[in-house]
């Protein structure tokens, strides 16, 4: 025996009319999700290059900070040896010198895509390098992450990121 009502050709109209109206409820919320999968794969490329870019700052962020360190370690010697200078030169009735002034640190990027710690003064540094400061290349590299996250960038490699870094420091004042 069949648990099934048995139903009559007569009542198929209806049941397909209640089937219809079932499906137009659900239909804008299904709609709705299947267009939300198919921007799934986009948005992870998005922040798949955003996650490069991040871990390339971390990279640059590390160097940073050795560089700092060592600057203030040169800062230190330096004025220790002109305190040491400067009792030499009072002993002997002369004018004591100038304390060294600390570098300017910064963030020097090339045209190649090479990020590193720099100095304001750099006589080594790239003829086309552009200098800016710590925080400017955050802020750079914050304008090029939210540029990758809106999907307006879409690099095809790791290596064009420091590229792309390098256009946007480029352009701006």
């Amino acid at each position: 025996m069949s648990n099934q009502r048995e139903q009559g050709f007569h009542d198929f109209p209806r049941e397909v009319r209640e089937l219809r109206g079932r499906m137009e409820q659900v239909l804008p919320s299904y709609l709705a999700g299947l267009e939300r999968l198919s921007q799934l794969p986009e948005e992870f490329s998005h922040r798949f290059w955003a996650s490069c870019l991040e871990a390339l700052l971390a990279k640059v962020r590390s160097d940073y900070q050795k560089w700092q360190v060592q600057a203030q370690k040169v800062d230190f010697l330096a004025k220790f040896m002109t305190l040491g200078v400067d009792v030499a030169l009072k002993a002997g009735g002369r004018e004591p010198i100038a304390p060294p002034s600390f570098p300017q640190l910064g963030v020097s990027i090339s045209s190649s895509g090479k990020i590193e710690p720099d100095w304001i003064g750099n006589p080594h540094r790239e003829p086309k390098a552009i200098f800016v400061t710590y925080d400017e290349f955050m802020a750079i590299a914050q304008r090029v992450k939210d540029e990758l996250l809106k999907g307006t960038i879409v690099p095809t490699s790791e290596d064009e990121i420091p590229k792309l870094i390098y256009n946007i420091a480029f352009k701006s004042p």
